[in-house]
């Protein structure tokens, strides 16, 4: 009987183990995009169901649910013209929440999600996508507790104090800023004080542990352990202005799934914003933010040598400035134009969400701002705002109010993207020339409250790649939703 070598046998499955890894990078890379949007529209949703919340919160008890129905379809275009298709997508979102509040002091809240999936035939990226999802892990989308410090220390000790209290623990999502550091849905505690001149939030997180890693080239990337730590102060004693700043810490504790003994995998942040929101005349506002990031991670080794190289550091920058003018007049019609940018790295060729392998070059500081929050770059392109440069223009008016109706918006923007480092990646990897120009966008939003309880929207996209791509041909993004809350 013919036996194979065992050093060929080791060979040959290192190989199929390293092309099964590097086929589904390639198709995560394609997905990215995806949660971008994903995130656009978690948030959305979130908001609508936390409006509903605080309309119930001085109630004993109460309960309600949604359903949110919606159809996508875009253009998936490989510069290899190897996958060029359009993707369809239909899912499924039900969300049943309940709240109970006791003395106005003590407050709980709980909200599960189901959500069933459905691609055209072949469309979806992973066979596990097209079927429904529900476990207590997932299924679990909110938890939490809430105790109103200020109003417990007024009824049990009648001990009244110039500030309104809050600690929330649970399972509950937060931000810091403008949302462009962090905005996550996670475990922890977080609390608020709100007093007549100074606002602080404090809080600490860790991750959901179904979460992947961002950092698609830590062997085991399919869950995630990070930890965050935040505190924010705003300052509310100007009239027309509410000046802001943060300090977020992101402390990375994933471990190698399979040990790799010349490679240390590792990613430490720190984030320092600077920002302001308010009224620079009547109906002018606008909103600014710069960020700082630095600390530490691990380049990838050049050559296997039988050590790791050291950690290097990072040491990168951001901004998000935009300005909103609205017009008292019929339909009121506004306009909106903002600037945003996020630095790269020009050693950084590779997915930029890759902190090691494919990420930043050994010997060299890493300049390429890696967020863990989000910011609006268009329905299509829906990019990282890492090594990228953005502006937006953008129009919107509510059409029937000519008929004494708010019901309908409509929504215009338009995009013009660029490179930072024109040598370095962006998250759409194929911008794959080394050239500055990515590209136009045009997006077109439309909601409509249809009743107090039922909403839609419709929202189409339109990129237009720009010399950054080999493949010049434009991209459509169309989506559909509707929304019915009881």
């Amino acid at each position: 009987m013919l036996r194979p070598d065992p050093f060929y046998l080791i060979i040959f499955i290192f190989l199929t183990f390293a092309f099964t890894v590097s086929a589904h990078a390639q198709s995560s890379a394609q997905m990215e995009a995806l949660r971008i949007r994903q995130q656009r529209l978690d948030l959305e949703t979130a908001h609508a169901l936390d409006l509903r919340r605080e309309m119930s919160q001085h109630l004993l008890w109460d309960w309600g649910g949604s359903e949110r129905f919606m159809f996508l379809t875009y253009d998936d275009i490989d510069n290899e013209r190897i996958s060029d298709k359009r993707r369809t997508q239909r899912a499924n979102n039900f969300y049943l929440w309940g709240s109970l509040n006791l003395d106005d002091i003590h407050s709980f809240y709980v909200r599960f999600h189901g959500q069933q999936i459905d691609w055209n035939s072949g469309d979806e990226y992973r066979s596990t996508e097209n079927q429904f999802k529900w476990n207590m892990e997932e299924g679990f989308d909110q938890g939490t507790y809430t105790i109103h410090i200020d109003r417990a220390l007024k009824k049990y000790f009648d001990y009244e104090i110039p500030a309104q209290i809050q600690l929330t623990a649970g399972r509950f999502r937060s931000s810091i800023g403008s949302q462009l550091a962090y905005v996550k849905r996670a475990n922890g505690v977080q609390l608020d004080v709100m007093s007549k001149w100074v606002d602080l939030k404090l809080f600490g997180f860790k991750n959901l542990i179904d979460e992947e890693n961002i950092d698609f080239s830590v062997p085991g990337f399919r869950s995630s352990r990070r930890y965050f730590f935040g505190v924010e102060a705003k300052y509310k004693g100007f009239r027309r202005h509410v000046p802001y700043l943060f300090a977020l810490i992101q402390e990375d504790h994933n471990r190698e799934n399979i040990e790799d003994p010349d490679q240390d995998y590792g990613y430490d942040s720190k984030y320092y914003g600077i920002g302001s929101r308010g009224q620079i005349m009547n109906n002018l506002f606008y909103e600014i933010e710069g960020i700082m990031q630095r600390g530490k991670g691990f380049p990838q080794a050049a050559v296997a040598r039988g050590y790791s190289p050291d950690n290097e550091r990072i040491e990168a920058w951001a901004l998000d400035a935009s300005l909103h003018y609205t017009y008292n007049k019929i339909t009121h019609p506004t306009f909106s134009a903002e600037y945003a940018f996020g630095s790269g790295d020009k050693d950084r060729i590779g997915r930029v969400t890759n902190t090691t392998g494919g990420g930043n070059k050994e010997g060299t500081t890493d300049r390429n701002f890696l967020t863990f929050g989000y910011i609006d770059t268009g329905l299509t392109l829906a990019a990282r705002i890492s090594n990228l440069r953005m502006v937006k223009l953008g129009f919107s008016f509510t059409p029937l109010e000519v008929v004494k109706s708010k019901s309908v918006n409509v929504e215009v923007n338009y995009f013009l993207f660029r490179k930072d480092e024109k040598k370095s990646a962006i998250s759409d990897t194929r911008a794959d020339r080394p050239i500055r120009n990515l590209g136009k966008e045009f997006d077109v939003n439309i909601t409509w409250q249809i009743f107090s309880d039922l909403s839609a929207s419709i929202n189409y996209g339109r990129f237009y790649p720009g010399n950054a791509y080999s493949d010049k041909d434009a991209r459509d993004f169309v989506m559909a939703t509707i929304m019915f809350q009881f």
